[in-house]
């Protein structure tokens, strides 16, 4: 919020300096980011609420079972190789499945966007 009123302020300074010459200077950050070429790259993912694995957002998005569009579960297991502990599997919900008019919507209960350093 902080940058757009920035991005505004320094518009009025110019055009009051320069005149019309700068009116083509955006008005808003997206604006800015549009003219500059800058596009956000993240990447989702959908982490488990009690486990925290994150799984690919189309993958939970799209999961069917017979052409079925159906809740995924967590598949994870902790300490898969353990001979001491019994593996159980989490199996906890990663999404919400919400009935629309004549289809069903398949929502992730989370969202965990991300960017990587490297561009």
């Amino acid at each position: 919020m902080a940058i757009d009123v920035l991005i505004r302020f320094m518009k009025i300074v110019l055009c009051e300096i320069g005149g019309d010459e700068f009116s083509p200077f955006p008005d808003s950050i997206y604006l800015a980011k549009k003219a500059i070429g800058l596009k956000d790259q993240f990447h989702s993912f959908v982490p488990c609420p009690k486990c925290h694995k994150l799984y690919q957002k189309q993958e939970v998005v799209d999961f069917k079972q017979g052409n079925i569009p159906t809740v995924m579960k967590c598949q994870h297991v902790e300490f898969p190789n353990s001979q001491l502990r019994n593996s159980r599997i989490c199996n906890t919900q990663l999404s919400l499945k919400i009935g629309a008019a004549n289809r069903t919507i398949i929502r992730p209960k989370l969202i965990y966007p991300f960017s990587g350093i490297k561009q």
